[in-house]
């Protein structure tokens, strides 16, 4: 497996369960590809070129060669320069690593294409609960214009690129696999009360890792013996739900919301609607996502060795341990 493919491997499959469907995805890049050729000067040369073939804005080859094989990596959830020193330590004892994958791309330059192709899903996942889709797309347009467009940081760039080690974001592939892993969850299981959706959450061995720590899926809003009514999932899309957006899932009959993190504007709204709010823990709901996502390259590419870091801990689901 070689970086490059890697890479691929990860847009092709995000592209293959991302809700909008691959027409929709196709269509988006054709626009994209559209504006693009109006532009000139510095506004083309800022354009992040990667947007025209890869509609996922949080999944990029940030350095590195993308020809270079791909035998021992290093994963984490936030990656600093400390990975990368750590990847180039590992040669020393005989380890040699030959990629560092980071989840999260905010603090990554050049890693984030576009806040608002990586939040676009959530119009999809929105009128499919039963937002309507006006109303959708203007509550998801306001929450993409907020905040800045692309990380000016590249302090972990250059260390990269001192020591020669590619560096590569992989965020959208990961998460849509937390998403179908939830729907499933809920699916299969079909939990009834919002205590009962937390017992669930915490049986995925990547919480069980960190309950075991004193740690565990939390009820922000609500009481266990709640009836958990019509769940939301916020797992893929980016970022959570604004305030408004809440509103809107709960006059779509929402009853709880599922999410990896949440904050007192949020609360305070899901206390005024009766929504029940429940939180899994922000690292271990990733690691769900990257586990699902390493257990499929190999499935495509055969067994790599991978260096957990940064928060993430690898669970080979296909053995059913730790990998």
């Amino acid at each position: 497996m070689t970086v490059s493919e890697l890479y691929q491997f990860s847009v092709d499959l995000c592209r293959g369960l991302d809700p909008r469907g691959d027409d929709a995805l196709s269509a988006r890049l054709a626009e994209l590809a559209g504006e693009y050729g109006f532009l000139d000067g510095a506004a083309r040369d800022a354009f992040d070129a990667a947007r025209l073939t890869n509609p996922f804005g949080d999944t990029r080859i940030v350095c590195g060669a993308p020809e270079r094989e791909v035998r021992r990596l290093i994963c984490g959830i936030d990656i600093d320069a400390t990975e990368v020193l750590l990847a180039d330590r590992l040669a020393d004892h005989g380890r040699p690593v030959d990629l560092v994958v980071a989840h999260h791309a905010s603090a990554i330059g050049g890693a984030l294409g576009s806040r608002r192709d990586t939040i676009w899903p959530q119009v999809k996942l929105l009128t499919d609960f039963g937002v309507p889709e006006h109303r959708a797309h203007k509550l998801v347009r306001r929450a993409a214009g907020a905040g800045e467009e692309r990380s000016s940081n590249h302090k972990i760039n250059q260390v990269a690129e001192a020591l020669g080690m590619p560096l590569m974001t992989i965020h959208s592939p990961a998460d849509i696999l937390v998403h179908h892993e939830g729907q499933s969850l809920l699916s299969r299981r079909k939990p009834q009360t919002v205590g009962d959706l937390v017992a669930l959450c915490d049986e995925w061995p990547e919480v069980r890792w960190l309950v075991s720590r004193g740690v565990g899926t939390r009820i922000a809003v609500g009481d266990e013996a709640d009836p958990l009514g019509r769940v939301y999932a916020c797992f893929y899309g980016g970022w959570n739900p604004t305030g408004e957006v809440v509103e809107a899932l709960c006059d779509a009959g929402c009853g709880t919301l599922w999410v990896v993190a949440t904050n007192e504007g949020l609360n305070e709204v899901a206390r005024r609607r009766d929504l029940s709010v429940v939180v899994v823990p922000h690292h271990p709901a990733d690691n769900v996502g990257l586990n699902l996502l390493w257990d499929r390259a190999m499935d495509r590419f055969g067994d790599f060795e991978i260096v957990p870091a940064s928060n993430f801990v690898r669970f080979d689901r296909r053995s059913g341990g730790m990998g």
